[in-house]
């Protein structure tokens, strides 16, 4: 695929952002990777004019029903990999699950709602580094980032490279189960390790998905929020 497409998509969501208003509530840039339907970000955005949000999902259909929900909700419509290019993504009948990862069909068994989790059909998606596309759209801090990629969150924040310290505050998803339902997906230990090693503190942890997963936020000690 090369670069062609991902500078094109560059200019263009810096024209969008150059417009945005900066006035009231909360202000500034967030970056939600793996937006599905716009449950976790896009309420924010219609209440506070002010923040400008970048929703990366690359399933088309889930990214289709987000275009045009709010002015200061930019949807992207690719996935965030450590390559620029393309990658393959699994869709799965439960939609909020799918993932570039294959799932491991023997932590699949023992699975709560496991039943639920099967692998329609995969296609080929755009992929981009996150540094990649902050260098294009010339975003020089980003507020918030919050991960939901079924078991890539590590590779997210690896792609950002250098830049991770330009980013004050990150939520991530990470599986704490005995074995690990993606394959190939980060432990919740190596994800901490990382995130250490880069300057940032866990602020806190939230189990959910029956214990089976949890969201952990860090904060960036280098970084003022």
């Amino acid at each position: 695929m090369g670069l062609k497409p991902i500078e094109w998509a560059g200019r263009a969501l810096r024209r969008a952002g150059t417009e945005m208003l900066r006035r009231g509530g909360i202000q500034g840039t967030w970056i939600d990777v793996g937006a599905h339907h716009g449950e976790t970000t896009l309420g924010y955005a219609n209440h506070n004019p002010g923040l400008t949000i970048y929703a990366f999902e690359p399933n088309l259909r889930a990214a289709a029903t987000l275009i045009g929900r709010a002015p200061n909700f930019i949807v992207i419509p690719m996935a965030v990999a450590e390559a620029n290019g393309h990658a393959d993504f699994h869709i799965n009948a439960f939609d909020a699950a799918s993932s570039l990862l294959p799932m491991d069909e023997h932590a699949l068994k023992s699975w709560t709602g496991g039943d639920q989790l099967q692998t329609q059909n995969t296609v080929v998606v755009p992929t981009i580094r996150l540094d990649t596309f902050l260098d294009l759209t010339g975003i020089a801090r980003v507020n918030f980032l919050k991960v939901d990629t079924q078991g890539a969150d590590l590779g997210v924040l690896r792609s950002a490279g250098s830049r991770l310290h330009d980013i004050a505050k990150i939520t991530l998803e990470v599986d704490v189960s005995p074995q690990r339902l993606y394959v190939g997906s980060a432990s919740r230990d190596e994800i901490v390790a990382f995130l250490t090693n880069a300057g940032f503190k866990l602020a806190s942890a939230e189990p959910q998905t029956h214990g089976q997963e949890e969201n952990l936020t860090f904060l960036s000690s280098a970084s003022p929020q």
